[in-house]
């Protein structure tokens, strides 16, 4: 993520983080935070507020990966209210996510099922391309 006032690299887990108008900036420390408080609108576009990511996630309903698949919704969900989540039903062991339409994790490429923070991770990098255009 990139912190709107000072452009420098930060991580979702900071602190510094402010909800505006639906969407969650992150900040690197509490002074561009509170310059940002100041005015939201030198930092942020209008553009910007219309953008949204959309996230699926396919699970087997028969493997039981439904409580798997609702803990993953709810982390991205509380680190991005800019999500959109849609959890869909599957079958024979899968467990896949899709970020824009573009598949970013899969259980049966990968072998193993997805940590939570690689996929907040891949949402945030997403999401900030998305800003970017």
């Amino acid at each position: 993520m990139q912190d709107p006032v000072c452009k420098m690299e930060v991580e979702n887990t900071t602190p510094y983080r402010i909800n505006y108008k639906g969407i969650t900036y992150y900040f690197c420390s509490k002074g561009c935070l509170d310059e940002f408080k100041v005015n939201p609108t030198k930092y942020v576009s209008p553009a910007d507020l219309n953008k949204k990511i959309d996230v699926k996630i396919v699970y087997c309903r028969p493997c039981k990966y439904m409580d798997r698949a609702l803990n993953l919704a709810r982390d991205i969900l509380s680190y991005f209210e800019e999500a959109n989540v849609e959890l869909v039903q599957g079958d024979r062991g899968i467990l896949d996510i899709y970020v824009n339409d573009e598949l970013v994790f899969s259980r049966y490429i990968e072998k193993r099922f997805p940590e939570s923070e690689e996929i907040l991770k891949s949402i945030g990098q997403k999401l900030q391309l998305a800003r970017q255009s």
